[in-house]
């Protein structure tokens, strides 16, 4: 399979403020580990590497011949990428994790899938769905995909496939559960109808809440008023006096 090279180097300091030390020179953390290190080895890279990187060389899946430039010995590792945080509200890299492969040994990991073709329902206004965009699977790092392709021509309104009905090079075992559905076709009036429902359902979960919120405020009021009540004597009690 073919490899593309990454270099990183060694990063002596942890913690989330020196991390955002590094992030702000425009440097990502990272972290390399594997089945056969000792301990796992704290990274660091260039971000305007890492997007030259993504940009024009790695496909996900691909095997990275990773070269940590400050080790004593200085030999490119073979690894994945097992893991990219990004940031949910900007989208930016944040952190990016390693996995060391071996050679003959099998590795699990996620692959893309590739939809290809133009469905037949949709040529009739149908609406394609695409459920699934990765599954996980179980392979010897020479049989690693780069992408699952998934042809969604002859699907016609109503039908869908499932992750048992992929297409799989020899040597690729799935692991992703085997009837979660992949890609559907739905009809635009369907499509109208589960809005609708949805749209619904947080109409009735917001008018839930309110009423909820509404049960406390007055339970709470009520328990001040009875608090109130006992702090102050009572006309009985003043008699008794």
């Amino acid at each position: 399979m073919e490899k593309v090279r990454l270099e990183a180097k060694l990063r002596n300091k942890t913690g989330k403020e020196y991390v955002r030390k590094l992030r702000k020179k425009e440097i990502l953390p990272a972290v390399l580990y594997g089945p056969h290190l000792k301990k796992s080895l704290s990274l660091e890279i260039e971000l305007k590497d890492l997007h030259n990187f993504f940009s024009h060389f790695y496909k996900k899946g691909k095997i990275i011949a990773l070269e940590i430039v400050d080790q004593k010995v200085n030999e490119p590792r073979e690894v994945i990428i097992k893991e990219i945080q990004r940031n949910w509200v900007s989208g930016s890299l944040q952190h990016i994790d390693f996995y060391e492969i071996t050679r003959g040994e099998k590795v699990t990991t996620v692959v893309p899938l590739s939809f290809v073709g133009k469905a037949q329902g949709e040529k009739l206004g149908g609406i394609v769905e695409h459920l699934v965009r990765e599954v996980e699977v179980e392979c010897f790092p020479r049989d690693l995909p780069s992408a699952i392709e998934v042809d969604i021509t002859s699907l016609n309104t109503g039908d869908f496939l499932e992750v048992k009905d992929l297409t799989l090079s020899s040597g690729v075992k799935v692991i992703t559960h085997p009837q979660e559905v992949v890609v559907s076709v739905v009809s635009p009036m369907r499509k109208e109808e589960e809005e609708k429902v949805e749209e619904e359902e947080i109409a009735e979960e917001v008018e839930v809440v309110g009423k909820k919120e509404k049960e406390v405020e007055e339970t709470a009021g009520k328990g001040e008023k009875e608090k109130k009540e006992e702090k102050t004597p009572g006309k009985e009690k003043e008699g008794k006096g």
